[in-house]
């Protein structure tokens, strides 16, 4: 089933179902960018997981990344096997000025469900959130330049932002 595109995620109220695909690299490729059902809802359930309590805590935020077809996966450098490609995961900033990645991290670490919680070219990156259905394993991850991961405790991050 389709989604308005316009319409706000029941749930979520400050997300739109269009902010979850769109895509400047599906559009200059032309790639289809669309969610099958069953990806749709792992959207909701992120949007209303993650997203909504992170945007009541902190304010705006902008998702930088959300849905990926298997292709638009491929074509970025990603797998067809990523959590993207799902509905199960969202990439993210804050946007309210003072408001730093490393506090977001450490508050959804502290207060929501994920799967994984990825900490991208931290500290001035974005963060990357996955959530699944009772398969939320609550797992910090740092990723570097080099497409690097190192799993990590909240105390390393709050370490490495400190000496920023």
């Amino acid at each position: 089933m389709l989604r308005d595109l316009d319409k706000r995620v029941p749930g979520a109220p400050n997300f739109r179902y269009r902010e979850f695909v769109k895509s400047d690299v599906a559009l200059r490729y032309d790639i289809k960018n669309e969610p099958d059902e069953n990806q749709w809802r792992c959207i909701e359930k992120i949007a209303v997981n993650i997203l909504q309590p992170v945007r009541r805590k902190f304010g705006r935020i902008r998702i930088t990344s959300g849905f990926r077809s298997v292709e638009l996966c491929l074509k970025i450098g990603s797998t067809s096997s990523s959590n993207h490609a799902r509905g199960q995961a969202v990439d993210f900033e804050p946007l309210k000025f003072g408001i730093t990645l490393c506090e977001v991290i450490e508050w959804i670490n502290d207060n929501l469900e994920f799967r994984w919680l990825i900490a991208e070219y931290f500290p001035r990156g974005w963060i990357h959130a996955s959530w699944r259905e009772n398969q939320n394993i609550k797992k910090l991850k740092l990723k570097d330049k080099d497409h690097n991961y190192e799993i990590v405790t909240i105390d390393k991050i709050k370490m490495l932002y400190k000496k920023d």
